[in-house]
């Protein structure tokens, strides 16, 4: 058997990432997609291509949405309300930006105005997915 000749520094950090390691980011809130997710196309870059194809032309709002994006969930929303009609694209962009696999802001919206006179603004407020929820994947700086 042959001795590993790379140095640690040119091994795949892939190797360096155990059950074990997945297991402890998993405790500290991140999601499994992020946590495996170490090739392919980035979940943002994924969001903003699939918004753009559904005719989405401004890049300003495009990279607003997904920003930060996890998944296509935001892409998928802002697309969904668009089809409705009733919100500008920067309402749309406001409603779905923060939008999760686990949440469905546009499906809130379109129930919430087919059963209610409220403005739409109000609606946006109701079906915003909680921001301060993805507070906790905003990095701390510490000095």
């Amino acid at each position: 058997m042959t001795p590993d000749r790379t140095s640690p520094r040119q091994r795949s950090p892939r190797k360096a990432w155990t059950p074990g390691a997945f297991a402890a980011l998993a405790l500290l809130g991140l999601p499994a997609s992020v946590l495996a997710q170490d090739e392919g196309t980035a979940p943002q870059v994924s969001c903003f291509e699939t918004v753009k194809q559904g005719g989405l032309s401004d890049e300003y709002s495009a990279t607003q949405l997904c920003r930060g994006a996890r998944s296509n969930a935001p892409a998928k929303c802002f697309l969904r309300v668009q089809e409705d009609g009733s919100l500008t694209q920067g309402q749309a962009v406001q409603l779905c930006q923060f939008a999760t696999a686990q949440d469905n802001p546009a499906s809130c919206y379109l129930q919430a105005k087919s059963k209610s006179f409220s403005d739409d603004s109000r609606l946006i407020q109701l079906c915003q997915p909680p921001v301060t929820q993805f507070l906790r994947y905003c990095p701390v700086y510490v000095q």
